[in-house]
């Protein structure tokens, strides 16, 4: 595993965008969602004065499905976002038409960087064709590329759906993974699968009526979803705050009225999902429980005692240094026969600790942690004969 290098804080203070920015999108099949997130994305982009470090974005990525009329309708979308604020016409690819051009972008982008010069990837739609960008790419590059997502869905995880590959596959390819809480939170105002009511409209009507032209294209291009979404864009906006909690509000804020926040100097929570660490050893992923963070956790592969997670923290808006209370979500199939260690870099932090009797999620918490960027975090468990052991996320919060 190679070592990282100095830590960065931004990407973004306000005026200087370190690195490139690229996107992944569907949109052609599923969920119309896109062809309101994409051009909400760009607008966000464009208001924060970061357009030009665009470099690629790909769009109506579903291979294996498609719907001929929807791509037609996402296309409308990009190319209006592309007249309205200004963008290079040429960055932008339609994988329905020219895959291979797309797949060369990503590639191209990824070989293009650097520690002082890296690429932020927004992953906003399912994971094959940025893992066959990236697996045409140079792998000593791939450690500067970050890339981000806040969709189960997207990352893969769909029963009856045939994805071809996982983010699993994208994270061994040694990338960075930034995975964000889910954005439907704050910028979808009602649920998937059926039209929205004037209620569920109610909050985005300053879209339709704003005095800026670009802003009512926007809102003709959700309305033309019949949903009020546009989640993905959410993503757009942690890329140029380090926010999460993007909502409504905030969004108005940068859009309409050209006010883009002061980006956070540090997050005061990072969430690292066990699925996401590079290492998995005796782990293996659980699907579709209800009760972990993106309904998705790792646990011990069958007739494994013992298991290890671990990966780098190299994350973007934290401070190279910091003290972190840090919160490891665990559970065990009984109760009282398993052992947990945290560890950095290879020392141990912190006591280790049992599982108690009982079964269902339980936090351990570990206070006054010292964390630098890019060291390795991990942790250790070890159960008998009888038990078997699942961890949901290891959560930093900063200590204040």
């Amino acid at each position: 595993m190679t070592a990282l290098g100095p830590a960065h804080e931004g990407p973004f203070d306000g005026k200087t965008f370190k690195g490139r920015i690229a996107w992944s999108c569907d949109g052609n099949h599923n969920d119309e969602d896109d062809w309101a997130a994409s051009p909400v994305a760009l607008a966000i982009f464009a208001a924060s004065g970061v357009k030009d470090k665009l470099v690629h974005f790909d769009y109506n990525n579903i291979l294996h499905s498609s719907n001929p009329d929807w791509e037609k309708e996402h296309e409308i979308s990009i190319l209006g976002a592309i007249e309205r604020y200004g963008y290079r016409r040429e960055l932008f690819h339609n994988c329905r038409r020219n895959l291979d051009a797309a797949i060369e972008s990503i590639a191209r982008a990824i070989n293009e960087s650097s520690a002082s010069n890296p690429l932020y990837f927004v992953l906003a739609g399912p994971m094959e064709v940025p893992y066959l960008g990236i697996q045409r790419s140079d792998p000593a590059k791939r450690r500067f590329v970050y890339c981000i997502s806040h969709s189960r869905w997207n990352d893969g995880f769909q029963r009856g759906y045939p994805f071809r590959y996982n983010k699993r596959a994208v994270i061994s390819s040694g990338v960075r993974w930034i995975q964000i809480r889910d954005q439907n939170q704050g910028l979808s105002t009602g649920p998937f699968g059926r039209p929205h009511t004037d209620l569920e409209w109610a909050p985005w009507l300053w879209m339709r009526d704003s005095p800026v032209e670009s802003v009512r294209f926007l809102w003709q291009r959700m309305r033309a979803t019949g949903r009020a979404d546009c989640s993905d864009a959410g993503m757009a906006y942690f890329l140029v705050t380090g926010d999460e909690h993007a909502d409504i509000t905030k969004l108005r804020r940068v859009i309409e009225k050209g006010e883009p926040p002061a980006p956070l100097h540090t997050r005061r929570y990072v969430r690292l999902e066990a699925e996401n660490f590079l290492l998995l050893e005796n782990y293996e992923l659980e699907d579709n429980d209800q009760r972990a963070s993106h309904q998705l956790c790792v646990k011990l592969a069958t007739g494994a005692r013992r298991g290890r997670i671990a990966g780098y923290f190299d994350e973007p808006y934290t401070l190279p240094r910091a003290s972190y209370d840090i919160e490891i979500r665990y559970r065990t199939e009984h109760g009282g026969g398993c052992s947990f260690t945290l560890s950095v870099n290879g020392v141990r932090r912190g006591k280790p600790w049992r599982s108690v009797t009982g079964e269902g999620w339980r936090s351990q918490n570990i206070p006054l942690i010292t964390v630098r960027s890019g060291d390795m975090v991990a942790v250790e468990t070890e159960c008998a004969d009888d038990d078997s052991a699942g961890i949901d996320y290891v959560q930093l919060n900063l200590r204040r």
